[in-house]
């Protein structure tokens, strides 16, 4: 048995996972619209400045005040349906880990 071929399968079955066409889906739609996307990765890298700069306490501080500063933005349907799909895809993967890290544990 390769590794990397069993790996190459699993990524071929979380493809076809309602889970990751959804979040594909509205990712290309988020992409379409250049504005929104722009604002995301704006958003996205402000938040990742703040995690790697300051302590979780005073990280969660900040991000919570980064949110109120987005909530118009997080409101628009677009990148709700995105933020959504993205965590259910996240949920998914994480029971995938987790499922795999019982078995090295057997």
């Amino acid at each position: 048995m390769d590794i990397n071929e069993k790996a190459k399968e699993l990524a071929y079955y979380i493809k076809g996972t309602r889970e990751f066409k959804t979040m594909n889906k509205y990712k290309e739609e988020l992409e379409r619209n250049k504005s929104l996307k722009k604002h995301l990765d704006t958003y996205l890298n402000k938040k990742n400045q703040i995690y790697s700069r300051y302590k979780i306490d005073d990280a969660n501080k900040r991000i919570s005040k980064l949110n109120k500063e987005y909530i118009n933005f997080f409101n628009d349907p677009i990148v709700t349906n995105y933020m959504n799909s993205t965590n259910e895809f996240n949920s998914m993967m994480k029971k995938i880990y987790s499922a795999i890290e019982n078995e090295l544990l057997k």
